[in-house]
């Protein structure tokens, strides 16, 4: 019976999730996306530690350089941490199509890793991941959408507030859909 119950809960799926939330709980606007990919906002320094610790391997900052939100050393502090990085500088007010494809092949080159997405506040990293998934093949709703991009709060409001995010969601549908 044991030998049964050991078996069962080694093939649960949470046996299999790479990223541990239990940790990452206080997180700024940290969101599960799936067991390979967390979006966040900015975390904190001491973070850093807490997400290798909890199984990130990848760090993708859309934060622009320079941008006083970010960390001028984030790249120094997450190389520290024992984790990979990447930067794209994604202007929250102009944001485009090259953005969103430098992303798609980040991702798509580190699909065996376990990855954070973050902005300042999780609006950059929602709205990329959301993409990407779509680009993966998921089905597209209103509801899929208000999930992954939760940090938004009321997503119509939201997006009719930010109309450069909703010109480059378009876009990149568009694209897709081709």
């Amino acid at each position: 019976m044991r030998f049964i119950l050991l078996l069962t809960s080694l093939l649960s799926p949470m046996a299999f999730a790479a990223i541990t939330p239990d940790a990452l709980q206080q997180v700024k606007a940290v969101q599960f996306s799936s067991n390979k990919v967390i979006t966040a906002g900015l975390p904190t320094q001491p973070q850093f530690k807490v997400l290798k610790d909890s199984g990130v391997e990848l760090v993708i900052n859309l934060i622009p350089k320079d941008n006083p939100t970010g960390y001028a050393n984030e790249a120094e502090l997450v190389k520290q941490a024992g984790m990979d990085y990447e930067q794209i500088d994604v202007d929250w007010k102009q944001p485009t199509v090259a953005n969103v494809q430098q992303f798609f092949a980040i991702m798509d080159a580190n699909q065996d890793k376990d990855i954070l997405v973050h902005c300042a506040a999780n609006f950059r990293a929602s709205a990329f991941y959301y993409l990407y998934q779509l680009k993966r093949g998921q089905s597209d709703s209103l509801a899929y959408q208000q999930q992954v991009m939760a940090p938004w709060g009321e997503l119509s409001k939201s997006l009719k507030e930010y109309p450069q995010w909703q010109v480059l969601i378009d876009q990149v549908k568009s694209d897709i859909d081709q």
